[in-house]
């Protein structure tokens, strides 16, 4: 009972007292804009689309394992959803476009270093203390709906998406 009450403690207070604006760069030099609202995450590029935020580190184990359920997860088109995937064990772009290279990785990956506020905001407004994967999962408003420690299988990520549909 304890841990539900955190988990919808958490998720009404994720972001509720930030009013910012971020400029999240991603490894292709592309720019997503992040209009923090109250309790909502605003996602300026991607309109009516389900956001999922990932925190990974490139040389975690469960992260790794995570990588080919995640490539087919995003190999199904879901023309409605992002997957933004920071890298917080700290490589640069190009250390970063390379891992991406080799593993063949079919969805947005960010630096720490060129997100770190961001990042920041992420820790303190989740409470989260920097356990990878760390998954947060937006709704097509902008809603956080999901705070998720660990790895997930392809039929779990599948179904937060249908539930989020």
């Amino acid at each position: 009972m304890k841990t539900k009450i955190l988990f919808f403690y958490l998720l009404s207070t994720l972001f509720a007292f930030a009013n910012d604006t971020f400029t999240l760069q991603t490894i292709d030099e592309n720019n997503i804009t992040v209009n923090v609202k109250n309790d909502q995450m605003i996602f300026n590029e991607q309109n009516n689309t389900i956001t999922m935020l990932l925190f990974f580190g490139h040389n975690c184990k469960p992260c790794l394992n995570e990588i080919p359920t995640l490539i087919k997860f995003i190999d199904k088109k879901h023309k409605d959803l992002q997957l933004l995937a920071f890298d917080i064990h700290g490589y640069d772009k190009e250390g970063l476009k390379k891992f991406k290279e080799e593993k063949k990785i079919n969805y947005t990956l960010l630096t720490r270093e060129d997100n770190i506020k961001f990042i920041k905001l992420i820790k303190v407004k989740a409470k989260w203390r920097g356990s990878i994967p760390f998954l947060i999962v937006f709704n097509k408003k902008g809603e956080p709906k999901l705070v998720h420690h660990g790895s997930l299988t392809l039929e779990k990520f599948e179904k937060i998406y249908k539930a989020l549909k």
